[in-house]
């Protein structure tokens, strides 16, 4: 953006004529919204998916040099007329593809992460929504700054304040957010062994029939698999793992738990839906909210902070937030009542 502006400000392509501005304002805010973009969209996604994506962009922008280059020759001078235009419509196209691809990961990470991850997702759910934010207020401010020189005034300052804006909200909430490359690794894992799965289906049947059919009846049999004697075997593991204090680790998700308990990851996701009507994300937060107000009853000089990291919260304000929702009141005030609250525990034992 700097070399943009001293670009400007030194050959006055802007004071020259709007359409000379907004070819060079094209060849410069392309690469720009581009790295803005890749910069969002490495704390998304797996590096195979990175590269499909810088190579996407750099595609499309080598697509912008060639028809400024066409432009030029074609009439001698940066005055390239309808070849501005093209340019204009590549430009768009980057954009449009940049968004889509990051709202789609940002989904995709939101999903996984509600049902592998027990974190904290308030500082991701803030990320993702400043991200989106700024890329639409770039998209918006953009155009207007590429071919009007009037209306450049008033949208230049504005997309500096939201350039600044993201800054910001990148370092102080893309640094507090972890990524989980575990779990998309396991999940491009997956992908790439149904993949393997379907081609051999592809190899072993012809007719779309029998493919249909045996994948209802592989989904039949893995449903099946989780037997009376399967399911108390993954309650008493599961009841071991909270017994041995597992729930005390801040970073545990569903891979960690399955490896722990020896139990694959898709059984324990159908034993939560099937038998507790739950998730593992649900599951977990229930039982460090349990031990949160049991300690707090145990221990009432403990502070907020102390207890939301004995019992595996990711930060205190996850505590307050969860205690808010379930409690109506902060964990402060609900000390306050401790007294009324050990009571009912006492009636409850009785």
């Amino acid at each position: 953006m700097a070399i943009q502006y001293l670009i400007q400000m030194v050959f006055g392509f802007r004071a020259t004529d709007d359409d000379l501005g907004a070819v060079v304002n094209i060849l410069i805010y392309t690469p720009c919204f581009s790295l803005i973009s890749m910069g969002i969209y490495n704390l998304e996604t797996t590096r195979a998916n990175r590269k499909k994506m810088n190579l996407v962009c750099g595609i499309i922008y080598a697509a912008i040099i060639i028809a400024f280059c066409i432009g030029t020759k074609l009439h001698h001078s940066l005055h390239i007329g309808a070849w501005l235009y093209v340019m204009l419509a590549l430009f768009c196209v980057s954009v449009a593809y940049c968004i889509y691809m990051i709202v789609r990961e940002m989904i995709k990470r939101k999903n996984m992460l509600e049902t592998m991850a027990a974190t904290d997702m308030l500082p991701y759910v803030r990320y993702s929504r400043a991200s989106i934010v700024i890329l639409w207020l770039a998209t918006i401010a953009m155009p207007f700054a590429i071919l009007s020189t009037s209306l450049l005034f008033i949208v230049g300052p504005m997309a500096l304040l939201a350039l600044l804006f993201f800054n910001l909200t990148f370092i102080a909430l893309g640094s507090n957010y972890v990524p989980t490359e575990e779990l998309l690794d396991k999940e491009e894992e997956n992908k790439a062994a149904m993949k393997t799965n379907k081609v051999n289906h592809r190899e072993a049947w012809t007719h779309l029939g029998k493919q249909q059919e045996t994948a209802e009846k592989g989904t039949e049999s893995l449903q099946q698999q989780l037997s009376e004697e399967r399911k108390n075997f993954i309650q008493k593991s599961l009841d071991k793992w909270c017994a041995d204090l597992g729930y005390k680790d801040s970073a545990v998700n569903m891979l960690t738990l399955s490896r722990s308990l020896c139990i694959s990851k898709d059984e324990l996701t159908m034993f939560f839906s099937q038998c507790l009507k739950s998730t593992f994300r649900i599951w977990l937060s229930d039982i460090r909210f349990d031990a949160a107000k049991k300690m707090m009853l145990e221990y009432p000089d403990y502070s907020n902070d102390i207890i939301s990291a004995e019992c595996g919260f990711s930060s205190r304000t996850y505590l307050y937030r969860i205690f808010k929702s379930r409690e109506g009141c902060t964990p402060t005030e609900w000390r306050d009542l401790r007294p009324i609250n050990a009571l009912k525990k006492d009636s409850n034992q009785e």
